[in-house]
């Protein structure tokens, strides 16, 4: 399945829960968590049976809470939405009480897993064979280059949760604000692929400058500071988590230590995030991790992650030949 492939799926998906999506989300405001129940109910049952259709090739009938324990036994990721599948049929019965908010972030978290679930059930592959072995063990977070600043400041990356105790970012995120994400999501360092493909974490990043999803980037776009981490490094930290949605998710926060290598798109934003570092010894340790994109490849999302991935391969190959050398 290609990635034109997949979008195509996705978005008849969402076609034909759009109106049910909009009557959910229009019944908030309004504090009627009936009405918000019964079509946030109605969309779910859109979204797991479109993934039924996709890993059994057959249409779902029954319940949502039928339907979600049968995909559960077609794919075991569909075990952590019991508890939304549950919710979603009580306030649509109004036999148990639901805020509105509990009532979409719950179709948010069947909406992720079905789509995410249904791409992986047709045989769509988020890694791309151009990432090449050298980039395959490694994930990307993509950032502006002002909260780059601030994380090599704090000498690690934390979730958006996080940041908000900490008073370092406000507001809401784009990716919830818009429907995408569940609210988990905001309590959890979120890494994705080197992804030459679609370039998501370059989206991510101007989203969060914007505050709002850029699809295209065809206007005022900025390239992002790209943050590289060994996969399985981060895998064997404590708040390591695998939805079956995202890449690699860690709850709360990651912290610098476990840095491989940082990608500026200027010599200028490397300079004024290094200065932010205090400690003198790791200001020198972090200065021998990054590196600075080509100027010609930093105008264009795509030309600037494929740049970027180039300098990234470039520099673990040279450091697997440092290690082959010292042995």
């Amino acid at each position: 399945m290609t990635m034109h492939d997949a979008m195509g799926w996705l978005r008849e998906t969402n076609r034909q829960a759009a109106e049910l999506l909009d009557a959910a989300l229009s019944a908030g405001p309004a504090g009627d968590t009936r009405a918000c129940g019964q079509a946030a109910y109605g969309a779910a049952l859109v979204f797991v049976r479109r993934f039924l259709e996709a890993a059994e090739r057959i249409r779902g009938g029954g319940d949502l809470v039928e339907l979600v324990a049968r995909a559960a036994a077609a794919d075991p990721y569909f075990g952590q939405v019991r508890g939304a599948a549950q919710l979603l049929a009580s306030a649509a019965s109004g036999d148990a009480p639901a805020d509105c908010e509990q009532i979409v972030d719950a179709v948010k978290e069947i909406r992720l897993l079905s789509g995410e679930r249904a791409g992986t059930a047709l045989g769509f592959k988020k890694d791309s064979p151009e990432h090449g072995p050298p980039l395959s063990d490694y994930v990307v977070h993509s950032t502006t280059v002002e909260r780059a600043a601030s994380i090599f400041a704090q000498g690690a990356l934390y979730s958006f949760a996080e940041c908000v105790r900490r008073g370092l970012l406000s507001g809401e995120p784009p990716g919830v604000k818009h429907l995408l994400d569940p609210r988990r999501c905001t309590e959890c360092v979120i890494f994705g692929s080197s992804d030459p493909v679609h370039y998501a974490g370059e989206k991510v990043a101007n989203a969060h400058r914007k505050g709002w999803i850029d699809e295209g980037l065809e206007e005022d776009y900025q390239p992002s500071v790209r943050l590289f981490f060994p996969a399985s490094e981060l895998k064997s930290l404590p708040g390591y988590q695998d939805d079956g949605c995202h890449i690699l998710m860690v709850r709360d926060m990651v912290s610098l230590e476990h840095l491989a290598f940082a990608v500026f798109p200027t010599a200028g934003a490397q300079e004024a995030a290094l200065r932010t570092v205090a400690d003198e010894g790791r200001r020198s340790t972090l200065g021998c991790r990054r590196l600075i994109a080509p100027a010609e490849c930093c105008s264009d999302p795509r030309s600037y992650v494929r740049g970027t991935n180039a300098l990234a391969r470039h520099l673990i190959q040279a450091q697997a030949t440092e290690e082959e050398r010292g042995r």
